[in-house]
């Protein structure tokens, strides 16, 4: 692993190989302009810096530096084009030692975050000391439900409900969402009310209809507040069309909201979402029944209530670093209001500046060499200063920002460009990490799912048996051995092994839709050569009923399709068990999380979940926020013997379940290690248009020390499935697992983390 990790991507490698010299100098320049950018953008706090567009300034800054001949020529042009964001940024050789700063009554303005702020998603804020708070236009908040889509596929479906919503800002709105999700966390139908936001101040019923997929496994939906708003939400109805032309409701929980329910915990609904707002349960003008819910704004943070007390900021705080070519750079992390505040006499900087960014086009096809550089500035930024697993996953970030560039500068077309910032995001060993482009068109599937059994890439499913039977060993693809196509594919891919094979298998498995691959297959009689094409999806992993009896006393439940509802109907029989099974395997519904308070005998307090309190560049910080789940038992308890089943396709809120059972002795773990990267994701947008998503917490495990990240969850009985095993038909995973819960309960269990 650590040989592969510390290799060039074989992309990015394939195409540096082919690739001209750069001209002498020019990423050395980038090199020094993107070290002073991140920097400057995320902590120099005047109101000039927090106003600029930095994704135009990214491109434009590097079309500025490349041609500078020398040190001299360079430090000259950066210390242009940073001069009119105020004052105090110097560029030298050798900087003077900094003047001492003296005592000022003057209010002090610096940066603060709680993560990486600047994002969308998460539980993370950015706020400047003295300065109001900027609240993310698009920042949401919802309460969600799944249910499983077995009895569902193929029908049309309906999610209504009675709404209103007063919205205070221009794109703030209420809306209902729903969505079906297919294999490998494909999406199939979505729609969240973009293109009609509810913004009416009185009660209306308001529909979404769809259609769900012939290979569906979960239908997820619920209700959102985006932006500044207070909506108000009742009589939610699912339901899917029988062949009468009848609408039939789907039995989901709580759908009037008359549940009991405090700000953490909303009956069968799980809040999720970057947003804050309050949610409540309100009885005055009810449209139906007794009561509703309501999401309000969060109480207004005024200009002088900061994020948190510690490490005010004083006068005089600077940061001093290298950038390139020997020169160095000192910028103010600290500013007196009257420095902070946009000075006349840069007015004409600023509007030469202004002028600047307004002539940056977007990015062509295939984009510019200066657009695919800002690229690697504005993303080798966000995780230098925000990442907050930098000490697990040891990576010399600064040695790798001119071969991140090489690699950006010799990528000719999007999708080279898009592997060229993949190759970046996975040398940071991230499991969150992952590179979207809104441009590409929906992936199709195979109809088959592939494995790595036993070191082989092997048929695990097939929708055509005679083609491509189940158990058969591919060889190569598209002429390619298949080992080297596999290992192709996990060198793009942020994070463990497992977690890095797991994904690389599933990009292998998806392509155009009407397109084509050559795959050759072997099932012990030689290879075959065998062309099958993208667009029917394979069938679903071989498993019992969501929710079985499997023996007299024995139960099973898949944890990834199982809804709650599905859980709690069947809760009194899991009591009474002898054993249950859970399997872990994949991506939990809020079923997860919902098991857990079933299976605890005391209430924990458990902090396993942290927010750094960022204070400086290079992830300096003055503490953490740390908090868990806070979970309480609830009756009834499944006291017989528990087992869960896992692997490494489980990642983060499935990490989280099934750290609980690792660390509170919940149940015995069957199976193999889980990806090994928890926390809330984080996301920005580079100057080409890639939305780029990454982790932005750190989780520890339960004793709020021990390292998770890179590690995951490992299994009490460590079990992987043979290639007889899969030509049998059989579950070896799941056959452990029912035969570990067939032993005889324990007397007690442990508590507190091992």
């Amino acid at each position: 692993m650590t040989a592969l990790l510390s290799t060039l991507p074989i992309a990015a490698a394939a195409v540096l190989s082919a690739a001209p010299a750069p001209p002498p100098r020019e990423i050395e320049n980038v090199a020094a302009f993107a070290r002073l950018y991140g920097v400057v953008r995320f902590f120099y706090p005047s109101d000039a810096a927090a106003e600029l567009d930095w994704n135009r300034f990214a491109v434009h800054g590097v079309g500025r530096v490349r041609a500078a001949r020398d040190a001299a020529e360079l430090g000259t042009t950066l210390q242009d084009l940073f001069a009119p964001l105020g004052p105090g940024i110097e560029i030298g050789r050798a900087l003077a030692p900094a003047s001492a700063a003296a005592a000022t009554s003057e209010p002090l303005v610096a940066w603060r975050y709680t993560g990486p702020g600047f994002s969308s998603m998460g539980p993370y804020q950015a706020k400047r000391t003295h300065r109001a708070p900027v609240v993310p236009p698009e920042s949401f908040v919802t309460l969600m439900q799944t249910v499983p889509a077995a009895a569902l596929r193929g029908k049309a479906i309906r999610l209504r409900a009675q709404v209103r919503a007063t919205a205070t800002g221009p794109s703030s709105s209420g809306a209902l969402w729903l969505r079906v999700d297919r294999p490998n966390r494909a999406m199939g139908f979505f729609n969240n009310m973009g293109d009609r936001p509810i913004r009416e101040p009185e009660w209306r019923p308001y529909t979404i209809e769809g259609t769900v997929a012939d290979d569906a496994e979960n239908v997820a939906f619920g209700v959102m507040a985006v932006g500044a708003v207070t909506a108000d939400f009742d009589a939610v109805e699912l339901a899917v069309k029988d062949t009468t032309g009848d609408w039939t409701a789907v039995p989901i929980q709580d759908p009037g909201f008359e549940e009991a329910a405090t700000e953490s915990q909303q009956g069968g609904w799980l809040r999720t979402g970057p947003g804050a707002a309050t949610i409540s349960r309100t009885n005055v003008d009810v449209p139906e029944g007794r009561q509703f819910v309501r999401f309000a704004p969060p109480p207004t943070r005024t200009a002088d209530g900061e994020l948190f007390p510690e490490s005010p900021p004083a006068p005089g705080v600077h940061a001093d670093f290298e950038l390139a070519s020997g020169l160095e750079a000192r910028v103010p992390l600290v500013l007196m209001e009257a420095e902070a505040r946009p000075d006349p006499a840069r007015q004409a900087q600023r509007d030469a500046l202004r002028a600047a960014l307004a002539a940056v086009t977007g990015p062509g096809e295939p984009p510019d060499f200066d657009h695919r550089l800002g690229d690697v500035v504005v993303a080798w930024n966000v995780f230098r200063h925000f990442y907050p697993y930098w000490s697990e996953a040891g990576v010399d970030w600064d040695a790798r920002l001119r071969r991140q560039l090489e690699a950006a500068r010799a990528a000719e077309t999007r999708a080279a460009q898009r592997d060229a910032v993949r190759s970046l995001v996975a040398d940071a060993r991230d499991g969150h990490g992952f590179v979207a482009d809104a441009r590409e068109a929906e992936p199709a599937d195979l109809p088959v799912t592939l494995g790595v059994i036993e070191d082989r890439l092997t048929v695990t499913s097939s929708a055509v048996p005679s083609e491509a039977p189940v158990g058969a060993v591919v060889t190569t693809i598209d002429g390619v051995p298949a080992a080297d196509r596999l290992a192709r594919e996990m060198s793009l891919v942020s994070g463990t092994t497992q977690w890095r094979q797991s994904r690389a298998l599933r990009t292998l498995t998806s392509g155009v839709k009407g397109g084509t691959i050559h795959l050759a297959l072997d099932s012990s009689a030689g290879p075959k050569p065998v062309t099958l094409g993208f667009g029917t999806p394979p069938p679903s992993e071989k498993r019992p009923l969501p929710v079985a009896e499997l023996e007299p006393g024995l139960w099973y439940v898949d944890l990834t399709r199982a809804s709650l509802a599905d859980v709690t109907a069947k809760l009194d029989a899991l009591a009474g068990a002898r054993g249950v099974v859970f399997d872990a395997r994949g991506y939990p519904t809020d079923s997860g999380f919902g098991i857990l308070p079933h299976l605890l005998d005391a209430p924990e307090t458990d902090r396993w979940m942290h927010v750094a309190k960022i204070v400086g560049p290079f992830h300096e910080a003055a503490g953490w926020f740390d908090f868990g789940w806070d979970l309480k038992p609830a009756a009834p308890r499944i006291a017989g013997r528990v087992v869960f089943l896992t692997d490494g396709r489980a990642i983060s809120y499935a990490e989280s379940v099934v750290g609980y059972v690792a660390d509170r002795h919940l149940g015995t773990i069957v199976g193999s290690p889980t990806a090994g990267t928890n926390g809330n994701v984080a996301n920005f947008v580079t100057p080409t248009g890639f939305r780029v998503s990454f982790t932005g917490m750190r989780v520890t495990r339960h004793d709020g020390r021990s390292t998770h990240h890179l590690v995951g969850v490992q299994p009490d009985v460590a079990l992987a499935p043979t290639l007889a095993g899969v030509r049998a038909g059989r579950d070896e995973v799941l056959e452990r697992g029912m035969q570990l819960a067939r032993a005889a309960a324990p007397a007690s269990k442990p508590r507190g983390p091992r």
